[in-house]
């Protein structure tokens, strides 16, 4: 693999969308993204975790992540449950796994991307080791993960919202 710079792109990409220059932002995204994508398929290759003390492994997660708030808020949510699913185990980091089956969570109980933030995540909180991420939930999430549970491990198949019953497996797998 060639010269990674997937941390100076992604910088690159907030300096120029807090400059409200889309075109830069887009462009310097897709090339954090490239970079990112293809460590993806490495570590999933290889069955290799990222590792979070490499700056540039590092944000690779991060601008994976970013992609994966992305699949959502376009309302595909598939890709974007399928990406969590697979981040999981590719991290090694509590914290980042227990984030990742939150927003997984999220995506498949139907909430959109700003209710599940303003419901579940505690915005007023960064993360001493991974002020990166939104990975503070608050105590509410334990409802949703509860719903969630009763859902698929007790299979209630009656709900107010609109879960999709085939990802009751993946959260069989991460909670039950």
């Amino acid at each position: 693999m060639s010269e990674i710079n997937i941390k100076k792109n992604y910088f690159e990409f907030k300096n120029a969308l807090s400059k409200g220059d889309t075109k830069s932002a887009e462009e310097a995204f897709r090339k954090a993204f490239e970079d990112a994508f293809v460590l993806y398929q490495l570590k999933l290759t290889n069955n290799e975790k990222f590792n979070l003390q490499n700056d540039e492994e590092l944000f690779a997660v991060v601008t994976l992540f970013d992609n994966m708030i992305g699949f959502w808020k376009e309302g595909l949510i598939d890709e974007g449950i399928a990406f969590a699913e697979s981040m999981i185990d590719l991290v090694d980091s509590p914290k980042l796994k227990e984030m990742f089956k939150g927003y997984s969570l999220g995506m498949q109980a139907g909430l959109s991307v700003d209710e599940f933030l303003k419901e579940y995540v505690d915005l007023s909180k960064i993360d001493a080791e991974f002020p990166q991420f939104l990975c503070n939930f608050k105590e509410k999430i334990k409802e949703l993960i509860d719903w969630c549970f009763n859902i698929c491990c007790n299979f209630k198949a009656i709900s107010k919202r609109s879960f999709k019953m085939k990802y009751c497996f993946f959260i069989s797998r991460i909670f039950c």
